[in-house]
């Protein structure tokens, strides 16, 4: 398998388990108010989710010309759909004539048109105003196309649909996705299809879920009645990609490396492969599917999370079926859910509780340590609103 950001980092902890190294000495403090600030919350959602690509999906759950679906969770209304040209573009979901949503439910609908509940304009796939009721009675000489849906920035990256909630940016994948392109593409993430995911909405500040899945110190403690024992204790790696992070988790079939040539290493039964995709994504390469975790932030203390499911093909029989379903409710149900979720949500009331003005990362944690520089390069150190 060519993945070569991950097969880079396997190969450095492998070195490293061989030779009985462990991690560097290394300790950091994050101020508490970090999870608690409003006013700094508020610039991050600015600086960091207005203007950027943001993972709303993948092609696979738009098969068909007239698929669409709608995206809310980043406080702007979005439809993606796919036109009868086989292009899927992305829209305001707001008609633009009174400003009423136009399309509304959650999942996958299959459309002719986008029509408006008010007055009926109407819009085609591609976003062309296609009808207005008593058009020259009402609106004499109004250019329809003048009207069509306001496009928003999309590009495909192996299969992972981006878009920019602002309709004046741009996407530039090939530079926001570097060199992991790569490692997508050695999983086949393109080649996967969508198999089932979930919403909800958790009492926690979003930078909080993504430092849970940034460190390898908590596997076998936290998940130790689930995954935990799958896993070696604190043998994993967190490397910087871009704007991007990387990490491998060692399994206990990881042993089983050391005795091989690195073209024979199976990444996905020898270790976890996780993706932290900038900026509030954590994709995780398990032995026989893909999850993702989309982090959106709704308050200081209030996050959405959309996690879903990949898997390399359709359930063949309801059987299959089946099997999918049971493991998408393991990880779901029985360890997210219950436990990283749980902790998450615990964290936050302890950060609000005045019992600590710093939180402690150690050498276990540089993972957590990296997201949080990589976002101060994005938004300058943490500065508290009162100024202390």
């Amino acid at each position: 398998m060519n993945a070569p950001g991950f097969t880079d980092i396997f190969s450095r902890l492998l070195d490293d388990y061989r030779e009985g190294r462990g991690m560097p000495p290394f300790a950091a403090k994050v101020d508490t108010r970090f999870y608690t600030d409003t006013a700094w919350f508020e610039r991050e959602k600015a600086a960091l989710f207005r203007d950027v690509p943001i993972l709303v999906g993948h092609t696979a759950m738009l098969k068909r010309s007239g698929d669409a679906f709608t995206h809310d969770h980043l406080g702007v209304p979005i439809v993606v759909a796919r036109a009868s040209d086989g292009e899927i573009r992305a829209f305001l979901n707001v008609c633009r004539h009174r400003g009423v949503r136009l399309l509304n439910g959650d999942g996958v609908v299959n459309k002719t048109s986008f029509v408006c509940p008010y007055h009926n304009w109407t819009y085609g796939l591609d976003g062309t105003l296609k009808h207005i009721p008593l058009h020259e009675e009402s609106f004499p000489g109004l250019d329809a196309q003048c009207h069509n849906l306001k496009a928003l920035p999309l590009a495909v990256c192996e299969g992972l649909i981006f878009v920019n909630p602002n309709p004046e940016g741009s996407v530039d994948i090939d530079q926001h996705m570097g060199t992991i392109k790569a490692d997508l593409a050695a999983f086949g993430m393109a080649d996967h299809v969508f198999f089932r995911q979930t919403v909800t909405t958790l009492k926690s500040n979003w930078k909080l879920l993504v430092d849970a899945f940034q460190d390898g110190y908590h596997v076998t403690r936290l998940h130790r009645k689930t995954v935990g024992p799958h896993f070696i204790d604190a043998v994993s790696r967190s490397e910087r990609s871009g704007d991007h992070l990387l990490a491998v988790v060692a399994r206990t079939t990881f042993d089983d490396a050391l005795q091989l040539p690195p073209a024979q290493w199976d990444l996905r039964r020898q270790a976890s492969c996780a993706m932290y995709l900038f900026p509030n994504v954590e994709m995780i390469i398990h032995p026989d599917y893909i999850s993702y975790l989309a982090f959106f932030p709704t308050r200081v203390d209030e996050t959405v999370v959309v996690h879903g499911c990949f898997i390399e093909e359709e359930p063949r029989d309801e059987k299959a079926a089946a099997h999918w379903e049971r493991a998408f409710d393991i990880i779901e149900n029985g360890v997210f859910r219950p436990e990283d979720y749980f902790v998450c949500e615990q964290a936050q009331i302890g950060m609000e509780s005045g019992a600590n003005s710093h939180l402690l990362l150690g050498a276990h944690e540089t993972g957590v340590k990296a997201f949080h520089d990589l976002l101060a390069e994005k938004m300058g150190p943490y500065q508290p609103a009162d100024g202390t």
